[in-house]
């Protein structure tokens, strides 16, 4: 094995999000797992040779590894490696573009690291429980309860309704500490003012830097993960991280503030039907180097499992140009999303790509004869002729949409009050502070049984030890780490 190589795949977030959205269109078990030390249980295919630890040393004494441990670059990827050599003889079939999930009879397992996430009907039980089994014959395994918690992203359905919310709130809640002077003052109603926020002409100190950048990387987190209605104000921010200014940390501490204030709000994935793609831009609007913003948003099923908010790489002429190069990004991220879901096994009522756009110039570039057209957009024909050929097979279908109803409006401006409220709206970000309250309080519930035996595993029964702390630790609220 080449040393060198310690790369281990990870669970992506658009992933997660997409499966736990086909959970809650076709309502799936989720059954959840943790491999209790998983890597201790791959072998080490080479000599790794490692001193005693501190207090048991010899001077004359060294250990050969043999055994993956904590600590050991390729420790990750030879438990990779491992746990789908099991997954291939319990009859898996991996998923092409998420190589962390695997199919097997209608069961979709999906994985980050050691935490392990079961999806299946209920029909499907019997093979759900014989993939379960052959795992427990070669892994410790513990849990097997309805998914609660993943990577600290609590789970929280509603089964009547088909959907599912994903909550941040104690990650969020804990960006508090950098609000130290937030007193009594009003929160702010969005995550960003209207004004551009201007490069700083002198040079910050190290640890004002270091301090900016632990609070944009916090809400840069928050934004890729649950909470697009940041994305904007977290990419706008990211571009001053070498040499921030005040001003730069009042709207990074405005954007945390907003985030506070909204701590319980979540995404919510299902309650629809249908797949589609919404693409926008706004042209120009940095007034350093003239480069666009651009953004998208996938909705699958009602719910957003994609979105991004960025500056284009090249200078555009025109708005249309500006729209026709984020339309080409859209268009691009929503194609690889489809065949992530096809090869789940899900089919969608329709075979083609919906993306939805506020610009007609645009749409009528890739949709017309070019030769009728105006345009002084033929320095750009590499998009342009990329999203005409996936017009013209059909795999793409370009539409108009207002811009009241654009959904990627909120990842290209800073948007007032009521626009955020209705952006949240669009794009799925609602308040679950309720069904958050309910959640902990059956979370947080002892029954006496269990508290008999924790008093048994602490006096008399210490082999009853770890099944009471983990059923104790399964009810209690997890911290984020």
């Amino acid at each position: 094995m080449d040393s060198e190589n310690t790369y281990a795949s990870t669970l992506a977030g658009r992933s997660f999000r997409t499966l736990i959205t086909i959970a809650a269109r076709f309502d799936l078990e989720l059954a959840q797992f943790d491999v209790v030390n998983a890597f201790v249980h791959a072998k080490v295919p080479y000599n790794v040779f490692m001193r005693l630890p501190r207090g048991c040393e010899r001077p004359d004494r060294i250990l050969k590894l043999n055994k993956a441990l904590y600590g050991l670059r390729e420790s990750p990827l030879l438990w990779q490696k491992l746990f789908n050599q099991v997954l291939r003889e319990a009859g898996c079939q991996p998923v092409k573009h998420e190589p962390c999930c695997w199919i097997r009879d209608g069961v979709i397992l999906f994985y980050y690291v050691d935490d392990i996430v079961v999806a299946f009907k209920e029909e499907k039980r019997s093979v759900a429980d014989d993939l379960i089994t052959h795992l427990r014959s070669k892994f410790a395994l513990q849990g097997g309860d309805e998914a609660q918690w993943f990577l600290g992203v609590a789970v929280v359905r509603d089964r009547a309704n088909k959907t599912i919310y994903l909550s941040q709130a104690d990650y969020v809640r804990k960006m508090e500490r950098f609000l130290a002077n937030r007193g009594n003052r009003k929160a702010p109603r969005t995550p960003m003012a209207a004004e551009e926020l201007e490069a700083h002409y002198g040079v910050a100190l190290y640890q004002e830097t270091q301090h900016y950048q632990r609070i944009v990387g916090t809400i840069l987190y928050a934004a890729v993960t649950l909470r697009p209605d940041v994305a904007f104000a977290a990419s706008r921010l990211a571009r001053h991280n070498l040499n921030p200014g005040p001003q730069h940390l009042k709207a990074a501490e405005r954007a945390v503030d907003y985030l506070v204030a909204t701590a319980d709000y979540a995404l919510k994935l299902g309650g629809g039907d249908r797949f589609a793609t919404w693409t926008d831009a706004s042209f120009a609007d940095n007034t350093v180097d003239r480069r666009s913003l651009q953004g998208y948003v996938m909705m699958l099923f009602g719910g957003a499992i994609g979105w991004k908010a960025n500056k284009q790489d090249t200078v555009t002429t025109s708005t249309t140009e500006a729209e026709l190069l984020a339309l080409s990004q859209g268009t691009k991220e929503a194609l690889f999303s489809l065949r992530l879901i096809q090869e789940i096994g899900v089919q969608l009522d329709e075979p083609h790509v919906q993306v939805w756009c506020d610009n007609t110039q645009t749409i009528r570039l890739v949709t017309q004869d070019v030769a009728i057209l105006n345009t002084k957009l033929r320095h750009v024909e590499m998009h342009n002729h990329w999203l005409r050929e996936k017009v013209e097979r059909q795999e793409v279908r370009v539409e108009y949409v207002p811009t009241r109803e654009q959904v990627a409006d909120g990842l290209t401006k800073a948007l007032a009050d009521q626009d955020v409220k209705r952006f949240r709206e669009l794009i799925g970000v609602v308040d679950i502070s309720s069904l958050l309250q309910q959640r902990e309080a059956t979370l947080r519930k002892i029954t006496d049984e269990d508290l008999e035996a924790l008093y048994a595993a602490v006096t008399v029964r210490p082999d009853v030890a770890f099944a009471a702390s983990h059923t104790l630790g399964r009810q209690r609220t997890p911290a984020w780490n």
